[in-house]
């Protein structure tokens, strides 16, 4: 058995019912347990009990198209590879500083679900843009809103649900990374007019968005953010409110 920094042992492979060592829906044994604790860091909540099932084949399946790899539900060299990066991913936020472009830090208790509006550019214009915060599955993360068009998304409560998990758009991509999640429509009485279409998505091109929050960060960064967004959701039950002040 191999094992991490932190003392857990990473993924290695089961009993295979594919080719080339790959395992794929049907394997049981020890590895498979390895894998479902590995896709477990990621948010994913399986039961830990050793069966390649349906349950396992589905979060195999949307690992894969999270970390842009083949999705074709079969645990292979790079599938394994991409879950021991996950972990080490996990392991390195509980760290003081991060190693990659922009921090990610532990909040403290009581602020997960929220964001904060922190910094302005262009104050008062039509195309303000806002700098801030937003705290996910414990984590924080440095948002860009604004910059263009109407401006920065206003304060309030936004209803979070999933909307596309992987996009190519170059405004909502970075490194390869894209994603979006859905926020509800808000009133925004600068404008007069109630805001749609508004998203949670990487800050790609050129700093930032036409209203949405774009996550700030290189692809490593968005990654973990996407993790940290799909823990959320799917303890939240698919759904969840995110204050905005």
């Amino acid at each position: 058995m191999r094992v991490g920094s932190a003392g857990r042992s990473s993924p290695r492979p089961a009993t295979s019912t594919g080719s080339s060592g790959s395992t794929k829906r049907g394997a049981t044994g020890v590895g498979v347990k390895h894998i479902q604790r590995a896709l477990n860091h990621s948010g994913h909540g399986l039961k830990v009990d050793g069966k390649f099932g349906p349950k396992t084949d589905a979060a195999v399946r949307r690992f894969q198209e999270a970390h842009g790899l083949k999705v074709d539900g079969i645990v292979g060299p790079k599938t394994l590879g991409a879950m021991q990066a996950s972990l080490s991913d996990t392991r390195r936020r509980a760290e003081p500083v991060a190693r990659n472009a922009e921090p990610v830090t532990r909040n403290e208790p009581g602020t997960n679900r929220t964001a904060s509006l922190d910094s302005y550019s262009k104050k008062g214009q039509r195309n303000q843009m806002a700098t801030g915060r937003v705290t996910i599955n414990g984590n924080t993360y440095t948002f860009r809103s604004g910059g263009s068009g109407r401006g920065n998304l206003p304060k309030g409560d936004y209803k979070i649900t999933p909307h596309l998990w992987s996009r190519n758009d170059r405004s909502m991509n970075v490194g390869g990374v894209g994603y979006s999640f859905a926020m509800s429509d808000k009133y925004d009485a600068r404008v007069g007019g109630t805001r749609t279409l508004l998203r949670i998505h990487p800050d790609g091109g050129g700093a930032g968005t036409l209203g949405c929050m774009g996550i700030v960060g290189d692809a490593a960064t968005q990654r973990r953010f996407r993790e940290d967004m799909r823990a959320e959701l799917q303890r939240a039950g698919g759904a969840f409110t995110l204050n905005v002040r």
